[in-house]
Formats: C-alpha cells, structure tokens, sequence
C-alpha cells in the first residue's frame, strides 16, 4: 500500500515538474516573442503553444494591450500629421495677406503715384488687412470655444426666429452670390435649451459655409427634433464628411478662398457645449448639415 501510494506520488511530482517545465518554457518563448513583436513595432499577437488557462488569459490581456497602444501611436501619428498640416496651412492663411499688404506699402514708399493708383493700392492694403483680421478673429474664437473660455447663457430659445435673424443679416452675401434661399419653417415654434447669441453663432458658420464654398441654392428645413441646412457643392465627392468639423480641415487645396476652415470646428465646438450634436452627410450633389440640440 505504501509503495503504491509512493509511486502515485512519485507521478503526480513528474507531472508537475514537466507541467512547470513546459510553462516555463511557455514563458520565455512569450517573452522572446514580445521583445521581437516590440523591437520590429508589427501587427503581430502573442500566440500560445499550452492550454494552461492562466497562460491563456495572461497573453488575451497583453495582445488586448498590444492593440491599445498600436491604436494609441497611430492616432497621435494622425494628431501630429494634422498639427503639421494645420501649421502649414495657417502660415500660409496669415502669410498671403500679409505679404500682399507690405508689397503695396513698399510700392507706396518708393515710387511717386498719382492720387488714383495711391488710392487703389490704399484700398488693396485695407482689403488685406481685413482678410488678416478676419482669420486672427477666428483662431481666438477657436481658441475661446475649445477652451470654454466663454460662459455660456442657457435659456429657451426659439431656434426659428434665430435662424431669420441670421438669414436678415446675410441677405447681401446671399443675395451677391446669386442664391436661391428655400426656408421651411413649422408654425409652432422650435425651442431649445442652449445659448441663444451661441445658436446664432451656430447658424451663421453653417450659413457661411454654404455661400463660401456652395453653389446657388440654400435649404433650410427642420426635421423633428433637427435642424438641417443643405446647400449645393459642386465637388461632392471631395467632401470628408467624416473630418468635415476638424480644426482646419478644408477641401480647398490651394486655399484661393482665404479660410482657415474654423467655421464649422467652431459651430461643432458650440453644438457640443451646449449638449448637442452635429452631423453632415452628402445626398447627390447636396451636403447636407444636421443640428440636433436639447429641446425646451
């Protein structure tokens, strides 16, 4: 009986020690593996050769870690390529204008000019300079939303009479710009929970965008809970309506239109802030942009 019970024992401690053996073993070819994995920075996982259950759920959590970090480094690779291309862009915003002004002011300095073509060269200069103003203005307001430097003022606000008021004060653009306005709007008022002058903000970026980089037609209509504000492009294709609300994102490459492409970072920036949504969506040659905010 004793010698049986001894060579039990004397099996159950083999299997053990092959059992500790082989994790062992397990181990540094997971170890190895990793180091490689790390050093070479691929897509590979962790495969094990054991079906040790601790083993098992140790390497499921470091391949879950490897995915993380992996995701983690490409989206700051993407953060840093849109910070360069954002420098860049901005250099080149502030620059144009800039140059374009000093250029006329040199001419001014150093040559003699009649009164007409002095006249034309100070209103070029001042055209400049406006457009300088313009694009320094939006990068504080940029600065202001995304830091929430702003208080913000909730009350009820009927988001009809909002979109008329900005409508009222773009009529000139719209109207220079040949467009053709189509508003829907119910009879019984559209209220929401939000900043009324923020709203307004809202409405005149989207508004903006449409007659900046849109063509003719203008929509206005209120769907349910939404706000959607269509308009005409002539490029949908080109359109990322997926980035189309990132800081500086801009369809424009060549950047004829004088635009750091803040408009609608900013109106998100606000949407946002004041516990909305906001979404675009490209139908035909239609983008259409849908805001959805807390109704009072």
């Amino acid at each position: 009986m004793l010698l049986a019970l001894c060579i039990v024992l004397g099996l159950l401690l083999i299997i053990f020690l092959l059992r500790l053996i082989l994790i062992k073993s397990e181990i540094r070819r997971l170890n190895v593996k990793l180091e490689a994995i790390i050093e070479a920075d691929t897509n590979s996982h962790l495969t094990i050769t054991t079906l040790d259950k601790g083993i098992s759920a140790f390497t499921k959590t470091i391949n879950n870690m490897l995915t993380c970090n992996r995701q983690k480094h490409f989206e700051k690779i993407s953060i840093e390529t849109d910070l360069k291309r954002a420098i860049t862009n901005i250099s080149h915003d502030l620059r144009t204008p800039l140059t374009s002004a000093l250029g006329y002011l040199q001419m001014l300095k150093t040559a003699e000019h009649d009164d007409e073509t002095r006249q034309r060269y100070l209103e070029i200069i001042h055209e400049r300079l406006n457009i300088l103003s313009t694009l320094m203005s939006s990068l504080f307001e940029f600065a202001r939303v995304i830091e929430g430097d702003d208080v913000l003022d909730f009350q009820k606000a009927n988001a009809c009479n909002v979109i008329c008021d900005v409508l009222s004060a773009s009529y000139t653009e719209l109207e220079g710009k040949g467009f053709e306005v189509d508003v829907d709007t119910p009879d019984a008022p559209i209220m929401y929970i939000c900043d009324p002058n923020a709203l307004g903000r809202i409405f005149q970026n989207l508004i903006e965008n449409a007659y900046t980089h849109g063509r003719k037609y203008l929509q206005i209509r209120f769907d349910n809970d939404a706000i959607e504000i269509a308009n005409k492009v002539d490029k949908p294709s080109e359109i990322d309506t997926v980035r189309l609300f990132d800081r500086f994102y801009t369809s424009d490459a060549s950047r004829s239109n004088k635009r750091t492409g803040l408009g609608l970072a900013i109106a998100k920036g606000l949407v946002e802030r004041m516990n909305g949504n906001i979404s675009a969506r490209v139908e035909g040659d239609i983008l259409v942009i849908c805001v959805v905010l807390p109704k009072g």
